[in-house]
């Protein structure tokens, strides 16, 4: 049996911080010890029982404000960075993707990933739409040098500028600057934008492609990442934000897994568990006030995701890039997943009719909560 107090201390801990560190991050040092001063979100003054409280908050966002911080702290530093490495004569520019983009982060301390890309030079499509105007550019570098150009001075610049801060290069992918003065921890991502035609066509930037720079294999890495937010933010839309809270509620519940489990269900990532919801389409159909009807749908379709190889190799993510399963370990991880959703699901039935001899689904699917 799931012990929702304890589940709703970690919930409130990972969206807010502790009570010592709210109480520092807002200055009130003489008592930050002695009161809470978090505030109360919707979900906790629910007049419900705490496991239907667990459900409520692990699908909420967290405060538009904490949001906003992340945001700000990300921009700040891409900004700095971009200004040093014009200094160099690179000239760059960025863009936020991730997590935080799509509102679907779940701590209130959240990382943010910041693209750094070539802003004077981009690749193109081949061959280039009549209705473009490219024209070739007197570097004739091969793009990835010039991108791997940016990774490399990015890491001298970042590692001089926040001496203080602890600036981790060892990523293939980016660059994490966190502590010193940051109030958030920021992922660097050097690459370059990639015009494919339906970008040629719309000009519109969510048609318009990335490639990451793979410093391990001195390679591209293929991205669509306004692809796949505007397609995330649209079904989200249509389904009355039931995708968004799908995706963290899985998060949540990977984040409250033992680390024995939470280690093989991480396999799946925040990108894969947001391509899993994306796919419940019809599924996320739910009035805001049946809250416990979204948790068994979510655990019916991951059931059957695990129970049917066909349909779950079929998958592919919201900007048609990637597949979704394509190891065995993120097998290993819906496995895992499924079995703890069913387990939560299960555990809030017993919670609400603890003297039901016979399971009656309808009864907790239908049941209506208002916040």
């Amino acid at each position: 049996m799931i012990n929702f107090s304890d589940r709703l201390k970690k919930l409130k801990e990972r969206r807010q911080g502790t009570a010592q560190r709210y109480a520092l991050d807002q200055g009130y040092t003489a008592l930050s010890a002695a009161y809470d001063y978090r505030p109360q979100e919707s979900y906790e003054k629910v007049k419900d029982s705490d496991a239907i409280k667990y459900v409520i908050g692990a699908m909420a966002p967290v405060s538009s404000k904490s949001t906003q911080v992340s945001i700000d702290e990300g921009e700040r530093v891409a900004n700095t960075l971009v200004s040093m490495l014009e200094t160099d004569r690179i000239n760059t520019e960025f863009r936020l993707q991730g997590s935080v983009a799509l509102d679907i982060h779940i701590e209130g301390h959240s990382d943010v990933d910041m693209l750094i890309l070539k802003r004077d030079v981009v690749l193109v499509q081949q061959p280039a739409l009549p209705s473009t105007n490219y024209t070739d550019t007197s570097d004739k570098r091969p793009m990835l040098d010039k991108v791997k150009e940016i990774r490399l001075a990015s890491e001298v610049r970042l590692t001089s500028r926040y001496y203080q801060a602890t600036v981790d290069c060892s990523n293939k992918k980016s660059i994490s600057i966190s502590g010193g003065s940051l109030a958030r921890k920021v992922d660097i991502v050097p690459s370059c934008w990639y015009d494919t035609y339906d970008y040629q066509r719309s000009g519109q930037q969510h048609d318009r492609g990335v490639r990451i720079y793979d410093k391990g294999k001195h390679a591209f890495i293929e991205n669509k990442p306004f692809l796949h937010i505007k397609k995330v933010d649209d079904k989200d839309f249509i389904y009355g934000g039931s995708l968004k809270k799908v995706v963290r509620l899985m998060k949540n519940i990977v984040a409250d897994m033992p680390d024995y489990k939470k280690k093989v269900a991480k396999n799946l990532t925040s990108f894969d568990l947001t391509s899993i919801a994306y796919h419940m389409d019809a599924q996320l159909t739910c009035p805001d006030y049946f809250p416990l009807l979204l948790l068994h749908r979510l655990d019916l379709w991951l059931q059957k995701l695990k129970d049917d190889k066909t349909l779950r190799d079929s998958l592919k993510s919201p900007d048609e890039v990637q597949s979704i399963f394509n190891n065995v370990e993120k097998d290993d991880a819906l496995e895992i997943l499924s079995k703890e959703v069913s387990d939560l699901a299960a555990s809030v039935y017993r919670d609400l009719y603890p003297y039901d001899r016979e399971k009656d689904i309808n009864k907790l699917v239908y049941k209506s909560i208002y916040i």
